[in-house]
């Protein structure tokens, strides 16, 4: 399972060394990569995000509002607040690449 944390500046980030502690202590192979992206290269990520097999993504200042837009579905809370801060990347129609916020 791979997974990431999309931001801005990331080098502060604890979640990688975070989500490596969990995955061993659970005994899951997995792996979290810290993503920067510039504003403009949020939707090309998106595009690709399942091709390079992200099954799901944390976001960060500044994009919580930006991936918005890329969003299949946002969860009741995520309409509520207007932001999104986690993403799980599931097929849910054979032909589409779903992206679905919580």
């Amino acid at each position: 399972m791979k997974y990431g944390l999309i931001g801005e500046k990331l080098g502060h980030s604890f979640s990688p060394r975070i989500h490596k502690t969990i995955f061993e202590l659970s005994g899951i192979n997995g792996e979290y990569e810290l993503i920067e992206l510039k504003r403009d290269e949020v939707g090309n990520f998106f595009c690709n995000a399942r091709k390079q097999g992200f099954s799901g993504l944390n976001v960060t200042i500044p994009y919580k509002t930006d991936v918005i837009p890329y969003m299949q579905k946002l969860s009741p809370e995520a309409e509520k607040i207007g932001a999104v801060n986690t993403i799980s990347l599931r097929v849910i129609w054979p032909a589409l690449i779903p992206i679905i916020s919580v």
